[in-house]
């Protein structure tokens, strides 16, 4: 398995389990393209904490309502109020 490679803004980065202090460094999402305080690296890129809890909201949508086409209700149960 591939190592998670992880970069800091102005702090460093551990890559390949290596840490690498660097106050120069600059963490950049390459999927919103903002500057941000950490990204982690995904394939060619990199993703911030936002995009990737976005992403692994979306697969959690995409397989409850692909995978339970006959749940009319929610993954959770009923919601009281």
């Amino acid at each position: 398995m591939p190592s998670i490679d992880v970069h800091v803004s102005q702090a460093g980065s551990i890559v390949a389990g290596e840490l690498k202090t660097d106050p120069t460094i600059v963490a950049k999402c390459t999927l919103c393209a903002r500057t941000v305080e950490a990204v982690a690296a995904i394939g060619e890129g990199t993703a911030c904490a936002v995009c990737l809890r976005e992403r692994l909201d979306a697969l959690s949508v995409a397989r409850f309502r692909l995978c339970e086409p006959k749940s009319t209700g929610t993954p959770w149960g009923k919601v009281t109020g």
